[in-house]
């Protein structure tokens, strides 16, 4: 098997390995700090693509939120949206819904086998099969269940049972200096000696390379090592900025604490590197990454991944499974 496929599928993988559950038209993970999200679409058998987003922190107290997104191809930007489950009706919803929103709306979804998504114009029905399942993980990961702030097995215990939130790491960016004119130039020498057989030397005009400075004597590398019909795969290197080079190939942890040595579209801006992975399905699924560059090298700053999108354009709403907080 190609790298390239070896890396889409590590990456794709790691989102489930780290708590994603997916039940018929749902899907729910959590991430390090037991923030919780859930998403759910249209069945299998429908065309419109229609998307509902729930999201609730950890604690006590913490609300849950929504968002509901919906598509046509004549859609207007400024659409405004109601879904109706049962006879509950929110109406005005641009894509927000609010905690107060989603009380009421919350219990006539949980008995509801679909839900009226409209914008006076279509109609779109959301699946909530699935939505229960999703739920009861919601609560179990965030261990609610037993407690008065279930959203899926409520009891006795008080709200002050549920424990508090973990709090994200703190990560603070190495300070990059000023780009030079001529550290373009190094390129072309650079790449030459990065050739090896984990990284593909591709001849084509699109091949992909990238040089960023890192310090008053060292650059960071971006390079395209392989490339598959519409994604490629980048190593990165921490390089010296004169031969013999001494490259060294940089690893990237993912939210399970594994580390790859690839990522798939990836660019770096500003103190971070950022990947999207596409997965092979309708509205093209796939995963979000990103990593500070820190004085011990890259570390996690995000990771969301999309089990399911259903022909949503742009995957809808991803799961989120890793977080952690840049200091100012």
């Amino acid at each position: 098997m190609k790298p390239l496929l070896l890396a889409l599928g590590a990456l794709l993988a790691a989102g489930a390995q780290a708590g994603e559950f997916v039940h018929k038209d749902w899907a729910a993970a959590c991430d390090n700090t037991r923030h919780c999200e859930a998403v759910g679409y249209q069945d299998m058998e429908q065309n419109a693509p229609v998307t509902l987003w729930l999201g609730r922190d950890a604690g006590g107290n913490a609300p849950l939120t929504g968002k509901l997104m919906a598509y046509a191809e004549d859609e207007d930007d400024n659409m405004s949206l109601s879904i109706r489950a049962g006879d509950v009706l929110i109406k005005g919803i641009k894509q927000d819904l609010t905690a107060e929103q989603m009380a009421r709306l919350l219990p006539a979804l949980k008995r509801a086998d679909t839900a009226l998504v409209s914008d006076g114009k279509h109609e779109w029905t959301l699946s909530l099969a699935g939505l229960n399942a999703a739920l009861l993980k919601i609560d179990d990961l965030q261990g609610r269940v037993g407690t008065v702030t279930a959203l899926s097995r409520p009891g006795g215990k008080p709200a002050s049972a549920v424990p508090a939130a973990l709090a994200a790491p703190l990560l603070r960016a190495a300070p990059l200096p000023p780009s030079r004119d001529s550290d373009k130039a190094l390129l072309p020498a650079i790449l030459d000696a990065l050739k090896s057989p984990d990284c593909e030397a591709i001849a084509s005009e699109g091949a992909y390379g990238d040089v960023h400075r890192i310090s008053a004597t060292q650059l960071l590398v971006v390079r395209q090592c392989w490339l598959g019909a519409y994604q490629g795969a980048y190593g990165v290197w921490r390089v010296d900025d004169k031969p013999p080079y001494a490259a060294v190939r940089l690893m990237l942890p993912d939210a399970d604490g594994k580390q790859e040595d690839s990522a798939v579209e990836a660019y770096f801006e500003n103190g971070v590197l950022s990947s999207y992975a596409k997965g092979r399905g309708l509205g093209d699924c796939g995963g979000f990454d990103s990593w500070l560059w820190t004085a011990d090298g890259f570390k996690l700053l995000e990771s969301s991944n999309g089990p399911l999108c259903r022909g949503m354009p742009g995957g809808g709403f991803m799961l989120r499974s890793w977080i952690a907080q840049q200091a100012k």
